[in-house]
């Protein structure tokens, strides 16, 4: 801090020159040059004055500096301030007005405290002491010792008697003043208040001239901004006339004639060629060969091109560059955005052309499946048969998969690894389930026929119903649900045990298949005189009303349950072939309740073959953990980058395992094996396809569908329906569902692959053109706020070196209030305008003005424009305030400030945000933390999209971090997010400076 005001040295420079002693000769070892020492308007600090002190007191006495004190009162400084207290002040309230924390000591030793003693009407003591850490100075004591005693000249009247007394850090003066005298010295005190006044009148007349000099350079400023003005008008007028037009050849013509008409040039000719095969535009309006030319590159990275303009009068040639600098990002940017949007037309239109050709086709398939029903309807008999006769085939080659499992599974499940068991353990589980479909296919078929045999045999069905119970607990405990069964001790029926068995099974099944997890399935055995009652309850969500008249009918399904819709048929076919009946109803405590009546005789029959015993793999339901299997959430992805996030909606635990494994090669996989745990995870995770199953419990894959990317957001999302059921109603319903594209079960792995990866195409094309229409708008946007910003910054900036020079020095300080405000309103202004001139050149690739700052300037410059949104937040920093970073400053505070409000805003009150920085390698990592809760991984991308933003409507527009990031990249850079242990932070990284030396301020 410089504690001194330069004005104190006057006096003894006047006295060097007067013994005709060099001033130089007072400089040693000051370092201040002569120069910054003679400038009244400077400071040094208390040291550098002790030093020049040392210099005074070995040239001149004790006495001599007392006297060069006393001397010193005729200085320019010392006589205004004796006027004043010449026509104000009596002699003690003069001192007291001196000492006093605003008089006049103060001014020029901020490091000087004062205390006034009253000891009687004509004496008085004043104490000096040095503040804490300055040390005392004798020769500055003489020197104010003098300027005590000559101050009652001041008031007319006598040299006051003045004795020096030293006290701890200080001096403290006992002085008396001499009374006032008789008429005459009142009539000279009198005459030498009028002279004084006139002094006072003719310092004011010199202030009059000089505020008058002020007025007339703030009259040129204003010229200057009219002319500006003017100009910017001129190019708001033809960037306006640009905009209007979207075809190249149409927006080349507004171009060249706006010029003409608008802007007043003789002549304009514009000749642009976009980059591939995207076109190219030549226009022209006026004189082409009036005046001289003046040409302009209108080279982006779509087009290459420029712009000639004639000037009829060279006078206005300057003012024409001006006009021109303005308006090319505007030409470039509506050139570059018209052959752009040509391009996007022109897919849409081949788009159209696409769907409008898939509509027909679809409309084709539909008329011809409406032809069909009655072909259809005369074949339904013929298909029984089928059924029949090729079951009976595929039994053989089951027989021979589920041996051949067996045998892999006896030699070499040792050598396998846990994919290869679980892979092989999927092929025995789909053999084993094909083979149930195909024995109901065989007893559906046999039925019709009435040729459907049973073997009743006397049986203890409590017996058989524990048996099939305890087979399906450890299935019914991985689903998360309680099996329990209700049965007296005993219950004899003559019956069919495997058919019983298989009637059993598929309630079971069915009930575990739609109870959600944390419910409970019921098995209870019930006797009368007459007959046994076998009834399977559950506490899932029943039975919806519309299914209930064809619960079972064959192929019928209930919504979300997948399956072939045989099971219940089948049990209906069986009960009845017994002479039973099953029902079904709603259970008393909610859910579904179905109830087999069996006699307790039996049914005909000869000893037909039995088809093996069932369990739950037979029904895809796994009966205990299974490595080779995947649960709700679990997340499979490649071992280096993700090419983007997949959601697999799969309720078949192995499927879902094998399509999880078969993408994640290339891909991030989330796995979801019903529809609602797929809706949860798609508001977790973000992902940017679906790929679902029709068929789930709960919600189906075609309601998932339709509420993917209402719940993601994101309406590039695709999603890819994979299904069994191949019929064209379902694909429309796929599709209107938002489907947009459509896998048959079973698939080859290649095509699911490539076409997941055609999704990713196809979302990057899309992404690319929808960035290219937001930054579009981002940079009209960007250009309207820079031309609204910066002339109001530039009028501020203008308009505070005359403020200072207006108001005094003393009230403008670095220390002061006034001095500080006018410090940041500056320092924003010039903020304010680099920033708006550098949006006007973000698309124009310029490059920028780059200093070596300390960062810890810029931190704190940044800190001071984030501090309103980080009240109650603690900032921490580690790094070393002095440590050199090669940037534009503004441009770097506008990065950090908004990542520290982010910040802010994300932690509250009572959080804390922590700015690090270290040099690594070649480059400058500056990292910024917090204590939020951070953002999530499906996020941490999009949030740097322009006019992406997870903030409230109204909260934000979306473009702080599209810019931020901008900024770094145009510096060189990158901006990204990163993990640092449990916490994720926004990571900066810029190319180090090489040496830390030459640091300029921020």
């Amino acid at each position: 801090m410089r504690e001194v005001s330069c004005k104190v040295f006057d006096p003894f420079f006047r006295a060097a020159d007067a013994r005709g002693l060099p001033r130089a000769a007072l400089l040693a070892g000051v370092g201040y040059s002569l120069s910054h020492l003679t400038d009244r308007n400077e400071r040094v600090e208390w040291d550098a004055y002790r030093r020049f002190m040392v210099n005074v007191a070995a040239r001149f006495t004790d006495d001599e500096i007392v006297r060069i004190g006393s001397d010193g009162l005729a200085s320019p400084l010392v006589r205004s301030i004796l006027v004043v207290g010449r026509v104000l002040l009596s002699a003690p309230g003069f001192y007291r007005w001196v000492v006093s924390a605003g008089g006049a000591g103060n001014l020029l030793f901020a490091n000087v405290v004062p205390a006034y003693i009253e000891r009687g009407p004509d004496r008085f003591a004043l104490e000096l002491r040095m503040a804490p850490g300055y040390p005392p100075c004798r020769e500055f004591f003489l020197f104010a010792q003098g300027g005590f005693e000559g101050m009652p000249r001041a008031l007319g009247l006598a040299d006051a008697t003045v004795e020096r007394v030293e006290i701890p850090d200080g001096t403290r003066f006992e002085i008396r003043v001499p009374q006032r005298g008789d008429l005459r010295g009142r009539v000279s005190r009198l005459l030498t208040r009028r002279r004084d006044a006139r002094v006072v009148a003719s310092e004011l007349d010199d202030a009059m001239q000089a505020l008058e000099a002020r007025y007339a350079e703030l009259a040129r400023a204003r010229n200057e901004v009219e002319q500006q003005r003017a100009v910017l008008d001129l190019a708001y007028r033809v960037g306006h006339a640009i905009w209007g037009e979207r075809d190249p050849g149409a927006v080349g013509a507004v171009v060249a004639r706006s010029l003409v008409e608008v802007a007043g040039f003789a002549g304009a000719e514009v000749e642009v060629a976009a980059a591939g095969d995207a076109g190219a535009l030549a226009a022209a309006h006026g004189d082409a060969d009036a005046g001289e030319a003046l040409d302009v590159d209108l080279t982006t990275h779509r087009l290459h091109g420029r712009l000639r303009v004639r000037i009829a009068d060279a006078a206005g040639e300057a003012q024409a560059r001006t006009l021109l600098a303005l308006l090319t990002p505007t030409v470039a940017l509506a050139l570059d955005n018209a052959f752009a949007y040509r391009e996007l037309a022109t897919y849409q239109h081949e788009l159209e052309r696409l769907v409008e050709d898939r509509t027909a086709e679809l409309a084709g398939a539909r008329d011809a499946l409406a032809g069909s029903v009655d072909r259809l309807r005369e074949a339904q008999a013929a298909r029984g048969r089928f059924f029949a006769a090729v079951s009976h085939e595929l039994r053989t080659p089951l027989t021979l998969i589920q041996l051949a499992v067996a045998d892999v599974e006896a030699r070499a499940a040792a050598a396998l690894d846990a994919a290869a068991r679980g892979d092989l353990g999927a092929i025995g589980d789909g053999a084993r389930k094909l083979q149930r479909l195909v024995d109901e296919l065989l007893l559906l078929a046999a039925g019709e026929a009435t040729a459907l045999r049973l073997a009743p045999e006397p049986t203890d069905v409590v017996a058989l119903v524990a048996q099939i119970a305890a087979a399906w607990r450890l299935a019914a405990e991985h689903a998360g649900l309680t099996l329990a069964v209700e049965a007296p001790p005993d219950a004899r029926a003559v019956v069919d045990p495997v058919a019983l068995e298989r009637v059993v099974t598929n309630l079971i099944a069915n009930a575990v298949k739609f109870t959600p997890p944390g419910g409970r399935v019921t098995l209870a055995v019930g006797t009368t005189p007459a007959e046994v009652a076998i009834t399977v309850s559950d506490t899932g969500p029943g039975i919806p009303d519309e299914l209930m008249p064809r619960l079972f009918g064959r192929f019928e399904r209930g919504q979300g349950g997948g399956g072939t819709g045989l099971g219940l048929s089948l049990v209906k076919q069986l009960v009845e072939a017994h002479g039973g009946a099953v029902v079904a109803r709603r259970a008393p405590g909610g859910g579904a309740e179905l109830a087999v009546m069996l006699p307790r005789g039996a049914g005909a029959g000869d000893g037909a073959a039995r088809p093996a015993a069932l369990g739950p793999v037979d029904f895809g339901v796994p009966e205990r953990d299974d490595a080779a299997a995947v649960a709700s959430g679990d997340e499979l992805g490649p071992a280096g980058p993700a090419v983007g996030t997949v959601l697999v909606a799969e309720d078949e635990p192995r499927l879902a395992a094998m399509i999880a494994r078969l993408l994640s090669d290339e891909h991030r996989v989330v796995v979801a094996l019903d529809g609602a745990a797929a809706l949860e995870l798609a508001r977790q995770h973000q992902p940017h396809v679906l790929v679902t199953d029709v068929d789930m419990p709960g919600l189906d894959g075609l309601e998932l569908a339709r509420r993917f990317r209402e719940v993601t957001g994101d309406a590039l999302a695709s999603v890819v329906i994979l299904s069994a059921l191949a019929d064209p109603g379902t694909r429309l319903a796929g599709f209107e569902a938002g489907a947009v594209d459509y896998v048959v079960k079973p698939f080859d792995p290649r095509e699911l692959r490539a076409r997941v990866g055609a999704q990713f195409r196809m979302r990057e094309l899309a992404v690319r053109l929808q960035r290219a229409e937001q930054l579009s708008a981002l940079g009209t946007l960007s250009a309207g706020l820079a031309h609204e910003l910066r002339n109001p910054a530039n009028g501020i900036i203008n308009a505070v070196p005359p403020l200072r020079r207006l108001l005094p020095e003393e009230l403008i300080r670095p220390d002061t209030t006034a001095g500080q405000l006018l410090d940041v309103l500056a320092g924003c202004a010039e903020q304010v305008a680099f920033v708006s001139r550098h949006l006007l050149g973000f698309h124009r690739g310029g490059a920028l003005e780059l200093r070596t700052v300390a960062l810890g300037d810029v931190v704190r410059r940044a800190h001071a424009l984030a501090q309103p949104q980080l009240d109650g937040v603690e900032l921490r920093a580690a790094f070393e305030p002095s440590l050199p970073v090669r940037c534009a400053p503004p441009l770097l505070v506008q990065v950090l400030t908004n990542l520290l409000v982010n910040a802010g805003q994300a932690v509250g009150r009572g959080g804390w945000v922590e700015v690090a920085a270290a040099r690594r390698g070649d480059a400058l990592a500056i990292e910024v933390g917090d204590s939020g809760p951070g953002v999530p991984p499906a996020l941490r991308e999009r949030v740097f999209e322009p006019f992406f933003t997870t903030k409230p409507p109204g909260d934000g527009l979306g473009l702080g971090l599209a810019l931020a990031r901008d900024i770094v990249h145009r510096h060189g850079g990158t901006l990204d997010i990163r993990d640092r242990g449990d916490r994720a932070v926004f990571v900066i990284e810029l190319p180090a400076v090489a040496s830390p030396a030459g640091v300029a301020a921020a």
